[in-house]
């Protein structure tokens, strides 16, 4: 009978560390391994059991090296700030975790449904937190169409919220597309262009820009004019989407 119950007791830390590895996992933006998450949370589990009965200061010491190994088990390969931050995120969800176990047990009175439910809450959080990370990291396009004199440019450009850069003539929002298209699509001659300045993570920038006659913007089957400033940057790929300023979108004819 005792051995029985210390089989269920190990199992049960099991599930409780893969619950809690899958949260880990998801709020890095990781993709959980089945078999990796497994072996990490039988290591957790074995650990568990072979700490049972060592003083709790003793125990609570071993917490940082065991989320360690677990999270190096789960998602190896990540260098050791990757493993100490996802240690920190496993300790974080274990404790996320627990809470929500101690809170439904005290509002339902049954270990096995606080345990259920807890464990629903945990996916359920889970998926929340993966499906929060894709919305943030998808990309927001429009298709934009710039004339100047008898020649057209059409192009996809992506929304840039960080792209506040404003012509300190005209102070219109600038929309930055790769040098070479730009000069390319628009048949650009040196006498239409002036220079613009802009400060960028690899530090002061000048590109050559212009304005258009007019501006579209094509999203979602409407199109609308802007008005707005091109700026041809070297710093982009040929290939490489524009970068439409977030303030664009606001703006009607």
């Amino acid at each position: 009978m005792t051995a029985m119950k210390g089989q269920q007791i190990f199992l049960l830390d099991m599930m409780l560390d893969v619950l809690m590895l899958l949260l880990a996992l998801r709020f890095a933006g990781r993709r959980p391994r089945p078999v990796r998450v497994l072996a990490a949370a039988l290591l957790g589990a074995l650990a568990a059991w072979l700490t049972v009965g060592m003083p709790q200061g003793a125990r609570a010491a071993l917490w940082l090296p065991t989320a360690a190994a677990m999270t190096a088990a789960a998602d190896g390969g990540r260098g050791i700030r990757g493993i100490l931050r996802g240690s920190a995120l496993l300790l974080a969800s274990a404790g996320l975790l627990g809470g929500m176990v101690q809170a439904l047990l005290g509002a339902t009175g049954s270990r096995g449904a606080a345990l259920l439910l807890g464990a629903g809450a945990a996916l359920c959080t889970a998926a929340a937190a993966f499906r929060a990370r894709r919305s943030g990291l998808s990309m927001h396009t429009v298709r934009v169409v710039c004339r100047y004199r008898d020649r057209q440019a059409t192009f996809e450009a992506m929304v840039d919220t960080g792209n506040c850069l404003r012509d300190y003539l005209t102070q219109r929002p600038v929309i930055v597309l790769p040098e070479e298209r730009g000069r390319v699509c628009l048949a650009l001659e040196e006498a239409a262009l002036r220079p613009i300045f802009a400060d960028t993570a690899g530090g002061r920038q000048m590109m050559w820009c212009l304005k258009p006659d007019t501006t579209h913007i094509l999203e979602g089957g409407t199109e609308r004019e802007v008005k707005a400033v091109l700026a041809l940057s070297p710093g982009l790929g040929k290939d490489a989407p524009a970068l439409l300023p977030a303030a664009l979108l606001d703006e009607g004819t």
